[in-house]
């Protein structure tokens, strides 16, 4: 007989003997199917949730970005003569080797305005920006252009607006030619809209991407502010040699010295102020990650000890079988290995079982988080379905040890008196 047509004896064995046992079958596979589902519905949530993180972030935290922004001076420091972030300060921050020449790119932002059409209005926060807007804040077009170099030279006074205030004060139509906005008492041509990029809770005030209105850097410095400064500066790295930590770390000592010595020495300025909350998500997500592996860990353990169990039950209720077998030649290895088969594939079985009802599950629980939250994209991860896969029948084969070697050591003569 072959090894196939053997194994799928073995294969056909473990289902009649699971049909003769239902409960029993039941319980064996518990453990399994809990272990390996969990990796997989919790990996693939998880990826989802980074992914929603992501889609909706509403400011620039990236690891590799550098964010400066204006602060107040040491105590120490405060009756020296001081400047706030300004346009200049973007400049000498700009495409430096350091940095692995990306661009400075300074944000402007005024919270609290009121754009208008007609005699509808919606409160909104202007944003100044330049052509590399798009890149630094993960946002995207639904309709339109953005605003390019040619409205930054002239100072045009063009807008691209978000989703929200486009379907308020627009009726969400599509065709923008001759679409205009008031802000104050200055007209904006609207060019383009922003992609819908709702947060993950939503909440009152202008902070979200959809109730923002972008305006060329220029024409905001020159007809809102009235003045170069900027509220902030982002600094892209690319790292050339080494890992990214140290190319963020040595982007960050370069910009604070280049600052310190446009600023006097007065450092008004605080860099990267509020990576700490996202360091604290990043420490979250690990420590998820680890308690998902440690519960899937005790699932199979769980598991593996009903395997050993069931495997003992099986050995004495076929001690007459062994017997048998013994008696028609076969080895002491032939059915160690028969036994450890049955393990393995008694622990596949439930792996298998537990990775199709987690994937199940991964669907089912992020169309319910979709319906709640706005955005959360099934995942199904090849490396969790390998390891659920793979650690049950290790787990399987491991806990069949014991009971398969008393298999065979059984004495084939006292196995066929065995009543």
């Amino acid at each position: 007989m072959s090894l196939f047509a053997s194994f799928v004896d073995l294969v056909a064995g473990v289902l009649h003997s699971f049909r003769q046992h239902k409960m029993r079958a039941l319980l064996t596979l518990l453990g399994m199917i809990i272990g390996a589902g969990s990796v997989v519905l919790l990996s693939g949530l998880l990826a989802g949730g980074e992914e929603a993180l992501s889609s909706t972030q509403q400011f620039v935290e990236e690891k590799d970005v550098i964010e400066i922004e204006n602060s107040a001076a040491p105590e120490k420091q405060r009756n020296r003569p001081q400047r706030a972030l300004d346009y200049l300060d973007q400049r000498a921050l700009d495409r430096s080797a350091v940095t692995g020449g990306s661009s400075a790119e300074g944000e402007l932002m005024d919270w609290r305005h009121k754009a208008k059409v007609g005699s509808v209005d919606k409160n909104v926060m202007v944003l100044g920006a330049s052509t590399q807007a798009l890149d630094l804040y993960h946002i995207k077009l639904e309709l339109g252009r953005f605003i390019d170099e040619h409205d930054l030279t002239q100072r045009a006074r063009v807008c691209v607006i978000g989703w929200e205030v486009w379907r308020d004060l627009l009726d969400s139509t599509r065709d923008l030619q001759g679409k205009a906005i008031t802000i104050g008492d200055v007209r904006w041509q609207v060019v383009g809209v922003l992609t819908h990029k709702p947060p993950m809770v939503a909440g009152p005030g202008t902070w979200m991407w959809d109730r923002r209105v972008v305006v060329p850097a220029t024409t905001f410095q020159g007809v809102i502010r009235h003045s170069r400064k900027v509220d902030s500066i982002f600094i892209r790295i690319v790292p050339q040699v080494g890992d990214l930590i140290q190319a963020v770390a040595r982007g960050r000592t370069w910009a604070k010295a280049t600052l310190l010595g446009r600023h006097n020495s007065v450092e008004n300025f605080k860099i990267d102020s509020d990576k700490d909350s996202q360091q604290q998500v990043e420490v979250i997500f690990l420590v998820i990650n680890v308690l998902m592996l440690c519960t899937a860990a005790l699932s199979l353990f769980v598991g593996g000890i009903n395997i050993m169990n069931i495997m003992l039950v099986t050995v004495t209720e076929r001690t007459r079988e062994i017997g048998i077998r013994r008696a028609l030649g076969a080895t002491r290895r032939d059915i160690l290995s028969q036994f450890l088969l049955e393990a393995g594939i008694i622990a596949g079985l439930g792996g298998l079982i537990g990775v199709l009802g987690g994937m199940a599950l991964v669907f089912v629980v992020s169309k319910i988080l979709t319906m709640a939250l706005g955005s959360w994209t099934p995942h199904y991860k090849l490396w969790a379905i390998t390891l659920g896969l793979s650690s049950s029948v290790f787990t399987g084969v491991f806990f069949g040890l014991y009971p398969a070697w008393r298999a065979a050591k059984l004495n084939p003569v006292e196995a066929l008196r065995y009543e």
